[in-house]
């Protein structure tokens, strides 16, 4: 039966600068293989290996028939190989960095009901000092549609404030409102709030529009339509300040007919809230609810509710991250931040706000089960453990015992979290002279002075001792060699030979031949595994056989751990 399409074909350089071709599932593991000496008996003398070159999606047979074609070509056509595909494997790596330049936050469910029977929309004030408040929509049978708020010191625990002045479809001057579906509040910076609202008319369109309050309690309608869709489906506004403090707003529209075609479109505005410029969609992905937070460094993460494909109500809650300063373009975050396994259950309505520790995010959700309540319910996840994603530098060499590093990612605790790295087989790196900028980044020094060749991890831990992972966050690697050579102008009959001196930093392989122009093999002066420092070797201008070759130009090949050096030496008789 033919094997499954998941094997690759691969070229490591040896520290000799030889390259071996071999077949693997796993490249990485076989490569730590080849490096602990257990691999390939050609491979043991001439460690440590690194790959330079490598062909997946294929069945083993297949890696075979592939394996066995570049074994059959020459050396410099496998190095020609290896520079054809250099360019491509560099783009893919800058790819996959791109990728995962910020972490994914994990959200853990917290058990009891934040508030009851309510939607929640926005977030003004701060658990520090105290004075968090939140706006919610309750949906309501009889009377008008209110957008009502509640206090918090801890964000856990609320306190309704008073209805007396609410927003709500009766708030004058009248826009017409049947009913209220979504809103978004920010600051003004004369004082006092503006809320961008979304609502369905009294005719059937759906329109956005705005109000100011003194206090965040009382709210009086702004003339005009801040945005009107028609017929077409508009909802879920949220508000954000960009760094340049223009405003910026995103919501849930309609890009063609039916439900699966809601998408997340976004307005800039510089006049705070009033006007705002031609609608773009920066998400294309269905979305039913969305929310919005400012990261400490000013990037902008989206959350948005989402059916399961195949499914009509929203039973998970994804996130994607903006990569430009005007957030409007966003990169899908993998996985899920929330989600429900009931199968008759939907969440929706993400919004999120700091927590009073100032690192860890609260996602409030609702969550609705017609098999156990008639109404849905406000729910909260809180941030857990760190989420490193990047390491800087990400490549060093282990000749220093001081190297500075930054850590970036998320959700990095105060006081300062520990870090270490980490590789199979080598005790710890432990970090020194930690410092926390922010939630979001980390300084710090490792002693990487002769520490093994390689990839390692590094594991960032809160101090409430949760931790993340971030893998293959750096490669030690040891220095070039070098080659030096002395009286490269040799004349034998006055007894002083050419000195050569070879220095190499990792223990291997080390070959250095005498060549004549033409390529023929004059002498093998050094052939035979060395450890790392400093190799002294001369040549007297003998042959092999022990006669004084010809007058001419001779060229010394130096090979080792990476070292492949080729200097000439003029012989004359």
């Amino acid at each position: 039966m033919e094997s499954t399409p998941d094997w690759s074909v691969y070229i490591a350089r040896c520290a000799d600068g030889s390259l071996y071709t071999g077949i693997a599932r796993d490249v990485r593991a076989r490569l730590a293989v080849h490096n602990a000496g257990r691999g390939a008996a050609y491979t043991r003398p001439r460690r440590p290996l690194r790959l330079v070159y490598r062909e997946e999606g294929m069945t083993r047979s297949a890696a075979l028939s592939r394996e066995a074609g570049i074994k059959a070509l020459d050396r410099q056509r496998k190095l020609s190989l290896v520079k054809t595909a250099r360019k491509t494997l560099a783009t893919v790596a800058v790819l996959l960095l791109a990728a995962a330049a910020h972490a994914v936050p994990t959200f853990d469910k917290e058990d009891p009901i934040v508030f009851s029977s309510a939607n929640p929309q926005a977030f003004t004030g701060s658990l520090n000092p105290g004075n968090l408040k939140m706006f919610f929509i309750r949906p309501s049978s009889a009377g008008p549609v209110e957008v009502g708020t509640a206090l918090s010191a801890d964000g856990v625990s609320w306190t309704e404030e008073t209805r007396i002045g609410r927003l709500s479809t009766a708030t004058v001057p009248s826009v017409s409102a049947s009913t209220i579906t979504g809103c978004g509040v920010l600051r003004l910076s004369g004082g006092g709030y503006r809320m961008l609202y979304s609502i369905v008319s009294t005719t059937g369109n759906y329109r956005i529009h705005s109000a100011t309050s003194a206090d965040g309690l009382a709210w009086t309608n702004d003339s005009g339509t801040r945005l009107d869709n028609g017929t077409t489906y508009l909802t879920s506004p949220k508000l954000v300040k960009l760094l340049d403090s223009s405003w910026r707003m995103y919501y849930v529209g309609n890009s063609g007919a039916g439900i699966s075609n809601r998408r997340v479109f976004s307005v800039r505005s510089t006049d705070e809230g009033l006007t705002w410029n031609t609608p773009t969609i920066v998400l294309s992905t269905v979305a039913y609810e969305i929310g919005v937070n400012k990261l400490t460094n000013g990037r902008i993460r989206l959350f948005y509710s989402q059916p399961l494909s195949g499914a009509s109500s929203a039973t998970v809650i994804l996130s994607a991250l903006s990569s430009d300063s005007s957030a409007t373009t966003f990169s899908i975050e993998s996985g899920y931040r929330i989600s429900t396994a009931a199968a008759s259950g939907t969440v929706g309505f993400p919004v999120p706000a700091i927590t009073t520790d100032s690192f860890r995010w609260r996602l409030y959700y609702n969550f609705f089960d017609p098999g156990m309540t008639s109404t849905a319910d406000i729910h909260s996840g809180l941030t857990g453990a760190p989420a490193p994603t990047s390491l800087s530098p990400s490549s060093v060499l282990n000749v220093q015992s001081t190297v500075s590093f930054t850590v970036s990612g998320e959700i990095f605790s105060l006081p300062a979290p520990t870090a270490y790295l980490s590789m199979a087989g080598q005790p710890n790196i432990i970090a020194s002279g930690m410092s926390r900028t922010d939630d979001q980044t980390l300084t710090m020094t490792f002693n990487v002075l002769d520490q093994a060749v390689g990839q390692w991890d590094l594991t960032v831990t809160n101090a409430d001792n949760r931790l993340g992972t971030l893998s293959r966050a750096l490669f030690i690697d040891y220095s070039a060699g070098s080659v030096a050579l002395i009286n490269n102008l040799l004349r034998p009959r006055n007894g002083v030979p050419t000195s050569i001196t070879i220095t190499t930093f990792a223990n291997g392989h080390i070959t250095a031949k005498i060549f004549s122009m033409d390529g023929r093999p004059v002498r093998t002066l050094f052939d035979a595994d060395q450890s790392r420092g400093v190799l002294n070797l001369s040549w007297d201008g003998l042959s092999a056989t022990g006669g004084t070759v010809s007058s001419g130009v001779y060229v010394l090949r130096v090979m080792g751990p990476r070292v492949d050096v080729k200097n000439k030496i003029v012989l004359i008789r």
